[in-house]
């Protein structure tokens, strides 16, 4: 991906380079087909007004470039929005456990509801076990007191 950006940058750069020697840099006639040209009427353009056409695109395609070049500099500031599951949650699941199957609702005695968010079963009984929810690369991962299994899940409430 930064390999074909910088191609991109230096080709945008070349045709400014050039943009600044020469009248245009780019022509309408070399970037569209001859069937184009036709379909939107610019083949029917005087020579004035394919003139203009020409040196708005050279400085369309300037201002392009100083944008892109700009963007690709600056450093992004890293996300301040925090997950839902960061810090880590800790509650007792309300009521019975019985492990999960596909498409379980996991209710937590702090009010919040959780739902499964992968694929995956496992049966364990126990009542209002203790549970972690913390912050994994792909979302948030449920660990459920004397369960060996995580389980991926996602806040619904």
């Amino acid at each position: 991906m930064k390999r074909t950006t910088a191609c991109i940058l230096f080709a945008l750069l070349c045709v400014i380079v050039e943009a600044q020697t020469t009248d245009f840099a780019l022509r309408i006639e070399q970037l569209m087909t001859p069937q184009e040209l036709k379909e939107t009427g610019v083949s029917g353009l005087t020579d004035t007004q394919r003139h203009a056409l020409n040196v708005w695109l050279n400085r369309y395609s300037r201002n392009l470039l100083q944008l892109a070049t700009r963007n690709a500099t600056e450093v992004p500031s890293p996300p301040t929005v925090q997950s839902k599951c960061s810090p880590a949650v800790e509650s007792t699941l309300a009521g019975d456990f019985e492990g999960w199957s596909g498409e379980t609702i996991f209710k937590l005695d702090n009010g919040q509801i959780w739902e499964q968010a992968e694929y995956a079963y496992t049966y364990s009984y126990s009542y209002r076990p203790e549970v972690t929810i913390y912050q994994v690369r792909g979302g948030c991962r449920m660990k459920v007191e004397d369960e060996d299994e995580t389980i991926l899940v996602r806040r619904i409430k």
